[in-house]
């Protein structure tokens, strides 16, 4: 008895295994929202805001493409589906942390006589100012839906 089980869990686990390797990207984002972005000049009470209005931790950052070198080096951009123009490019990917790490940093140290209008000016600061100084902001990725999951 304990034999037949045990075979029966070995072929469940072959039967999920097999179906994780079928599965691909797209299949990940069924039932998903868009995918939420700022633009480069929003500020980081505007991303904050975000962030935490769609409850996510990250965002990545879109900018008018030509003018700017993607996080990484990366080239990712989004085309008007009819003409093919490049309509933006993301630069970036920004965390809450890059913004907390922004609001305390080194020049706060030093216990400014005015913290709450230091803070504000802070918030006001844009977004495409904290891009890059976390290894995860410089880090963006695509992948193909057709693309599998394992090979």
């Amino acid at each position: 008895m304990q034999e037949a089980k045990l075979g029966g869990e070995i072929n469940m686990q072959r039967s999920g295994s097999m179906q994780l390797k079928e599965k691909k990207v797209r299949d990940l984002m069924v039932d998903k929202k868009r995918l939420v972005e700022v633009p480069y000049m929003a500020s980081l009470a505007h991303t904050m805001t975000t962030l935490v209005a769609n409850k996510v931790v990250a965002v990545p950052v879109a900018a008018p493409p030509g003018k700017w070198i993607g996080a990484g080096g990366s080239m990712i951009v989004e085309s008007d589906k009819q003409t093919g123009d490049v309509r933006k490019h993301y630069i970036g990917m920004v965390t809450m942390l890059d913004i907390v790490a922004h609001i305390a940093g080194d020049d706060h140290l030093g216990g400014g006589d005015d913290i709450t209008k230091d803070l504000d000016q802070k918030m006001s600061d844009p977004v495409s100012s904290v891009i890059g100084h976390s290894f995860e902001g410089l880090t963006l990725w695509t992948l193909n839906p057709n693309t599998r999951l394992f090979n």
